[in-house]
Parts: structure tokens; C-alpha cells; sequence
């Protein structure tokens, strides 16, 4: 017999439809997820980038950083007068612009990686301080430090309460007046006295720093005022046509005078870096905060009117007038005299320096002073140089938190620090040493305080260079 065979069943077909249904769904599928993956490479991508941007100005910063401090171990121990590095178009006018920016070679290799640039370091030798400006680049990035330093305190000068390089005895006075030791080169009976250092004398000590200071920063005022490309007339500042630093940061007038006033009650902020130079009188008045400006006047400067204010430089062949509440932190370096009055103040780093009348004619009173008065509170350094350079606090309330030196010192007020001088004055006398109503309190001297780098001894290797101020941008 035959076996029974069955005959094969036809499969099933299905609708052509719900094939393609199928196709696009996996294509809707894989595009959605290709979406998604893009999505979120891109979001990887975007918190990445915010990343890498701070790993390139970390960079930027650390090579800023390591410019600064490069730029401290030439200071001390480069063999030039004026070191510093940086692009060579900066420091030379002559130089090729293209030349790339080299580090001295005088001293050690200061790339490690050949592949990272030097930073620009710019050094401002015009101030008391040593401020040093350095610029890092990576990649993209650039960082800009900016350091400020002064020299550490000097105790074997300035640690008495009071030297007195004298040739008169001091007149007793009650114990509650001085707060400290009391150094003097002839010794007043009932008082005593520490060794007077060999060879030291305070005219000799303030003259090469005061007569530094000053004739750098006369020769740079003759220097500008007779250049090319001064603007004739005077000066006259607003809000509304402020000087413009961005075009140059050194604005001249070699015939006239400057006023920057501020008539508003909004106000009024002056960014530097920029330089004001000119033959006649500088007027700052209102309200207006002035930062990292410098002002050279063939005469006089006045501050009037609430003026504020950091990293401020003024020098004046004439005098320097400080009043009505202004608080500035500045070196001023005057002819003449320093003025502060009317509730004003300077802050802890500042200088105030009168070197004397150079430039008036010869006469019997050649008197240059610092006076403090009506209120006003003097910080950092007041040195009144010259033979007849004379510090006067004219009140008992009048104060000052820092070092006073001059050849005569008059105290109605408190002196927060060490006090250095030939003669101590006092109500009705220019002749017998005198405290008067005045008091001494080496005690009460800030920690931090930092004395400039000029004065004292030069040799830049016996020293320690002291952080005064450091910021970024």
C-alpha cells in the first residue's frame, strides 16, 4: 500500500502592510535613539567645554604667577639695574614688534616646557613700593596678577619708640607720654637710653631716599611736558568728558593747568593705569574715586571734596593739599608741604614725602612740612626731608598709625609707631627738645606694616620682599 502522504500546508502570508509597519518602526526607533545620543553629546560636549575653559585659565594663571615670582628672584639677584622681561616692543620702541618675548638669560632657564609662552611682566619703578604687572597666556586663556611688595620692618631703625639723632638733651616729661625704648645719640639725664647704632644718621638715612624720589619723578615731568604731542590749554574733567586712558595712558599739557571736578551726586570712578602730567596746578574736586592714577603737576595738587581712592601717586613741585573727608591710599611726593586736614585720612600704605623747597629760590625760611590737622588721621610713612623738614600734629586729636621722620618733630597728637628726628618741638619753643602735650606708642604700630623699598639699605639681597597686595584679573 501506499503510505499516506499529507500535503504541505501553504504558509501564511502577511499583509504587506504590517511590513512596513515594522520597518518603520525600527527606523523610528533607531532615529529616536540617534537623537538622544546626539542630545547628549552635546550636553557632555557643553559641560566639557566650561571645563576645559577653566583648566586653560588655570594655566593662564599659573604661568602669571610664576612671572611674579621670577621677577622677585631677578630683583634681588639679577646683575641689571632695571630688571625685567616681557615682549621687547613694550620696554624698546626700536625693537622688531615681531620678535617673540624671551626670558633673561642671566640666570637659570625659565621655561621648563618649551611649548608654553613667557608671560609679559611690567614693573613700576615710579612708586615707593615695588609693583610688579604679570600677564599669562594659554591657549586661549590669559590671566592677568598683579603684586604689590614692600620691605619688612627694619627693627634695628625703627624699633625704639623714639630715636632722637640729637645734640640737645630731652626735657623730662611724664611716663605715660612715651610707650617703648628711647634711642638718642646724647643721652638726657633720667632717661634711658639704648646704644646709638655706629654710623647711623637719620638726614643721611632720609636724603637718598627723598632726593631719589624725587628727581626720577622731576625728570619724568620735564621728560613728557617736552615731548611732541601735548594738548595745548588746560585740562578741564567731567563724567561726561573724562580722560581717556584707553587711547594713552599718558595724557600731557605743557602750558596748562587740570581739573577733574564732579559737580554730580552720582559717582564718579577713574580707572587707570593712566598718567595726568602738566606745568600748572592739578584740581581734583567731588565726588569721584580715582584708581591706579598718577598725577604730575609743575605746581600745586589739591584733593577736595570726598575724594576715594587706591594706588594713587601724586608729585607736585609745589605743595599737596588733602581736605574735606577725603581717604585716599597714595604716595605723594612734594616740594613743598603736605597738608591733610578737615577729616580726611590715607590709608596704611601710603607715603607722604616734602623734600625740601628744591626749587625755590634761597631765602632765610626754607621751612618744608607735613602737617595734620583738624582731625585728620595720617597711615604709613610721613617723611619731611631736608635740614629744615619739620612733621607737625597740630591737635591732640589729631593721630598717625605709622613712621614719622623729619629733622623737627612737633606732637600735639599720637604717633601709633616710631618716631625719628633730631628735635622734638613743642608750644612756644623752636629751641629746647620738648615732648609737650604729645604721645609716643611703638605698641599700637600695625603687625603688617611695611616699609618702602627704597629706604635703607640697598643691597636687595639682605632683605625679604613682603606681600603688601596681590589680585587677579
Amino acid at each position: 500500500m501506499k503510505p499516506n502522504r499529507r500535503k504541505p500546508q501553504p504558509k501564511p502570508r502577511h499583509p504587506a502592510g504590517q511590513s512596513g509597519a515594522a520597518l518603520l518602526t525600527v527606523l523610528s526607533v533607531l532615529t529616536v535613539l540617534g537623537i538622544a545620543v546626539s542630545i547628549l553629546i552635546d550636553r557632555t560636549r557643553s559641560d566639557i567645554k566650561p571645563w576645559a575653559r577653566e583648566t586653560e585659565t588655570t594655566q593662564a594663571v599659573y604661568a602669571a604667577e610664576s612671572g611674579i615670582a621670577y621677577q622677585l628672584y631677578l630683583e634681588r639677584f639679577s646683575d641689571s639695574a632695571e630688571p625685567s622681561f616681557g615682549i621687547p616692543k613694550e620696554t624698546d620702541p626700536k625693537a622688531d614688534p615681531f620678535l617673540k618675548p624671551l626670558a633673561p638669560t642671566d640666570t637659570f632657564v625659565y621655561r621648563m616646557d618649551t611649548s608654553l609662552g613667557t608671560p609679559e611682566v611690567r614693573v613700576d619703578r615710579t612708586r615707593a613700593f615695588l609693583d610688579i604687572t604679570s600677564k599669562g597666556k594659554y591657549r586661549a586663556a590669559e590671566a592677568t596678577v598683579f603684586a604689590r611688595f614692600g620691605k619688612a620692618l627694619d627693627d634695628s631703625v625703627f624699633g625704639p619708640a623714639l630715636t632722637m639723632d640729637n645734640s640737645e638733651p630731652l626735657e623730662a616729661f611724664p611716663a605715660d607720654r612715651i610707650f617703648g625704648s628711647i634711642r638718642m645719640r646724647t643721652p638726657s639725664a633720667g632717661i634711658p637710653s639704648v646704644p646709638w647704632p655706629q654710623g647711623f644718621s637719620m638726614a643721611a638715612y632720609t636724603a637718598e631716599f627723598t632726593d631719589k624720589k624725587y628727581y626720577a619723578l622731576e625728570s619724568s615731568l620735564q621728560k613728557k611736558l617736552g615731548e611732541e604731542g601735548g594738548v595745548s590749554g588746560n585740562g578741564n574733567f567731567s563724567p561726561s568728558d573724562p580722560p581717556d586712558f584707553v587711547k594713552s595712558e599718558n595724557i600731557f599739557f605743557p602750558l596748562g593747568r587740570v581739573e577733574l571736578v564732579n559737580n554730580d551726586d552720582r559717582p564718579w570712578v577713574i580707572k587707570g593705569p593712566g598718567r595726568i602730567f602738566c606745568e600748572g596746578e592739578i584740581r581734583v574736586k567731588g565726588l569721584i574715586r580715582l584708581e591706579n592714577i598718577q598725577l604730575l603737576s609743575g605746581k600745586d595738587i589739591t584733593f577736595e571734596d570726598s575724594i576715594t581712592g587706591d594706588g594713587i601717586s601724586a608729585f607736585a613741585r609745589g605743595s599737596v593739599f588733602i581736605h574735606d573727608r577725603c581717604r585716599l591710599g597714595i604716595e605723594v611726593v612734594a616740594g613743598k608741604d603736605i597738608i591733610l586736614q578737615d577729616k580726611s585720612q590715607t590709608t596704611l600704605g601710603s607715603v607722604l614725602l616734602s623734600v625740601g623747597n628744591k626749587h625755590a629760590a634761597k631765602a632765610g625760611d626754607t621751612l618744608n612740612a607735613i602737617r595734620i590737622v583738624h582731625h585728620a588721621v595720617a597711615r604709613g610713612f610721613l617723611i619731611a626731608g631736608g635740614p629744615n623738614g619739620r612733621v607737625a600734629l597740630a591737635t591732640p586729636e589729631n593721630v598717625v598709625e605709622g613712621v614719622v621722620m623729619a629733622a623737627s618733630v612737633w606732637l600735639a597728637g599720637e604717633v601709633r609707631g616710631p618716631v625719628l628726628t633730631s628735635k622734638l618741638l613743642c608750644e612756644g619753643t623752636n629751641t629746647r627738645n620738648c615732648l609737650g602735650t604729645g604721645r609716643i606708642d611703638r605698641s599700637r604700630l600695625p603687625s603688617n606694616f611695611v616699609q618702602p623699598l627704597q629706604l635703607g639699605p640697598q643691597d636687595r639681597r639682605l632683605y625679604t620682599f613682603k606681600l603688601m597686595e596681590w589680585h587677579r584679573s
